[in-house]
Parts: structure tokens; sequence; C-alpha cells
């Protein structure tokens, strides 16, 4: 008997009848035995058609006497009675049975490759994998290149650095979508891809959310190597802050707005850790995401006011099916506050129709925005500004090139997203 791991998945009907029934079909079949079975989760649909509706996702852990390609076959007579038909691929679907992992066999054919393929690159089926065999997970992040201490990251990064380009993501980890294309750019775009995962004090308040920050090492190496990371730095915090630090960096002007204004000495952390991170990479591109954008307006404006050799480069803003800006606190939400923060998106795009249209008085546009957040329910606003693109300063109308920017709060998770112009 092989023990074996599969993907469970339903985005048509009653999602979650559908996966049990999908179980007690695979507890009747002969040959194979149900070991454990995880929670289901829910997921915004991957590479379906647009309006899809979201999926409950779940694992298993088998044990099978049946050869993979036998169980491949039993897997699809079980995906028919429950009513899936041959369709075009990733398009909703009652019900999804994917091998994960049959023993440690490796399987390369037209119609069955073992382990999956895209497992690595998936929320959906890393969580709950790990809920039900941890080791699995353990072992596959076991396998990524990372080093954790300074001086064994610049002896690594030596030789690269004589003859070949480095490009470099710094991120605080609990990797989503956003992150994994600023990932596959920088590879497509550098020889050596670095990534950082460090959770950094000096950009969190007093009272904000440091110590319950979502972290998970594992699954981001997995995600991070899926999507051509070559090594993944993760520093110790007494190594980038020893008892004795006592250097900071301020960026001034571009700090002063925005989300500096409701969250004093924010930038002051940011720029600091990542100005260490500069020096103890020395990338020749770095690599951050639209939805931050003051951030990378910041660090853009300290890598030229100190002579740092090396390229900013800003990329777009990656979203959910909804238009909701991929983030990290996205999992902060409960159900009803992530249905809620679509509006965000919804409102800025609206104000950009409405700039289209003539609108150019910056009041209007944000006195619009404000009246669609605040008709939902746990919404709660902390800044709308319509700003320079360049400066950040506030503009009275909207003209050449702008920035539409905000902050609310949807229950206790402040989100942040914008629009350029």
């Amino acid at each position: 008997m092989a023990t074996c791991y599969l993907g469970l998945g339903s985005n048509v009907g009653n999602k979650k009848k559908n996966i049990l029934l999908a179980v007690k079909y695979l507890q009747k079949s002969k040959g194979i035995k149900v070991e454990k079975v995880s929670r289901l989760y829910e997921s915004s649909p991957c590479g379906c058609p647009a309006g899809s509706p979201d999926f409950l996702n779940g694992a298993a852990k088998i044990r099978t006497s049946l050869a993979p390609l036998a169980l491949l076959k039993e897997l699809k007579n079980i995906e028919r009675c429950l009513g899936r038909k041959k369709a075009k691929r990733f398009f909703p679907r009652p019900i999804d049975i994917d091998i994960l992992f049959y023993a440690n066999k490796k399987v390369n054919l037209p119609n069955l490759k073992i382990p999956h393929p895209r497992l690595k690159m998936r929320d959906f089926v890393l969580t709950p994998l790990k809920e039900i065999s941890p080791g699995i997970i353990k072992k596959i992040a076991s396998e990524v290149k990372t080093i954790k201490d300074i001086p064994s990251m610049r002896a690594f990064l030596a030789h690269a650095r004589k003859n070949m380009s480095i490009g470099f993501v710094p991120t605080m980890g609990y990797l989503h979508d956003g992150h994994i294309s600023l990932i596959r750019q920088a590879k497509k775009e550098n020889d050596v891809c670095v990534v950082s995962v460090f959770v950094n004090p000096l950009q969190f308040g007093p009272k904000e959310d440091f110590k319950k920050y979502p972290r998970d090492l594992e699954r981001d190496s997995i995600k991070a190597q899926s999507a051509g990371c070559d090594v993944i730095f993760v520093p110790e915090e007494r190594q980038m802050y020893p008892d004795s630090y006592c250097t900071y960096v301020n960026v001034d002007k571009l700090t002063g707005t925005l989300c500096g204004a409701s969250r004093p000495g924010h930038f002051k952390g940011v720029a600091t850790v990542v100005c260490k991170l500069f020096n103890i990479i020395q990338p020749d591109v770095a690599y951050f995401g639209q939805k931050d954008y003051q951030q990378a307006l910041v660090i853009k404006a300290m890598a030229k006011d100190l002579n740092m050799p090396l390229k900013i480069s800003i990329m777009p803003t990656v979203r959910e099916a909804d238009g909701l800006a991929m983030s990290s606190r996205n999992s902060y939400l409960n159900l009803s506050e992530r249905a809620e923060a679509a509006v965000l998106y919804q409102s800025l795009q609206q104000a950009r129709k409405n700039i289209f249209s003539g609108e150019k008085s910056s009041k209007a546009i944000i006195g619009d925005i404000r009246k669609a957040i605040l008709k939902k329910k746990s919404a709660k606003i902390d800044y709308i500004a319509v700003a320079d693109a360049d400066t950040l300063e506030s503009r009275d109308s909207v003209h050449g090139k702008a920035l539409i920017a905000l902050a609310a709060w949807f229950g206790k998770t402040r989100l942040i997203d914008n629009i350029l112009l």
C-alpha cells in the first residue's frame, strides 16, 4: 500500500457537500483507505474566467494498492459520479481531485504528473497539506536555499557580483501573488534572484500588529522558489539590530503625508531596514509593488540621495478577482469584512471614470470615494488624498501625473490602495 496525498476542490453547487461526498466515494473505493482529511479552506479561483465563484479546498491522505494510472482513473470516475463533465481547463467544476504525491514516485506522463507540478505555487494546496502532513511541507521547504546570517549571505553572493546581475525582492513574508509577481520579474530580468523575509520591528508602531503579523517561513520558501527565487535571506533580529544599534535613515518631505501622517516613524523604519538590506545584498535592481506606492517613492529617493548603485523598479499592483489589492494583512479579514473591502478599488475605479468624464475637483472626487466606502458597515477611513505622483503634495484639482491614494480600516484591519493617473 502506497501513501498518497490528494487535493480536493469545488466551486459549483453545494461545495462542502461535493467534497464530503468525494471523500465518501474514496472510502468506498476498492484499494483505497482514507486516513486523514483536512479542514476546508475558501480560496479565490485560480486561472478561472472572470466572475467565477470562489473555491472550497482541502487535502486528503490515503493509502492505496492502486498504481498511479489506476488511481487517476478511479478519481476521474468519482468526479464523473459527482457531476463533473469534461470541460475546458480551469473552468468552474463541482469537484476536482488531484494527485499531489504518490509515495516517493515521480511520474511524467501527458495526462499525469506527480508530484503535482503546480502544488508549490498554491496556498489552497499548501495550507491543507500542511495541516494533515506538516512533515511533507517541512521536507519541501528544506530543499530551498535559505541563509540566516549576514556573512554567509555576502559570501554566497560574492561570486555572483563579479559577472552576474542580482535582482532583489525585500518582503516581510507571508507571500501572496503580488510578491510572486515581483519575484518572477526579478528572475526574468536578472541572473540571480534574492528574496528577503524579515518582519521589521522598526516600522511598526507601539499599538500595531508586529507580534501577530502572519509568519510562515516554510510556505514562503516553497512559494518563492517556485517563482524563481535562488536564495532566501532570513536574517535574525539580533543581527539586524544588535543591542548597540543606534543608526537610522530618515527621508524628508515624502514621509510627512499619507501613511506617514497616520503612522509616525513608519518610513524611518522602512528606510533603515531597506538601506541595511541593500548594503548586505548589493543588488542591481530591487523590486517593489505599486500598492505601497509611497514606500517605493521613499526608497527610490533614499537610493538616489545616498548614491546607491541600483535601480528601483515599481511593478503594478496585483489584485484579487474582485479588485482588492493583495496584501498579507488581508488574512486578518473575516468573511463580511473581506467582501466589504472590495469597495476600495471599486471606488478608485469610479473616481477614474469620473475624472475622464470631466470631473477635476479633488474635493468632489474625495467626497464620492468617502461616500462609497462609508456605506460599508465595517469601514472607517484613515485618509483619502489626491496628490502629485512625484512629490506626494496635495492637489486641489487633478492634472498632469496624479495619485489618488487611500487607507481605510475594515474592522481592525488597515488596508491601503491607490491608482495613478
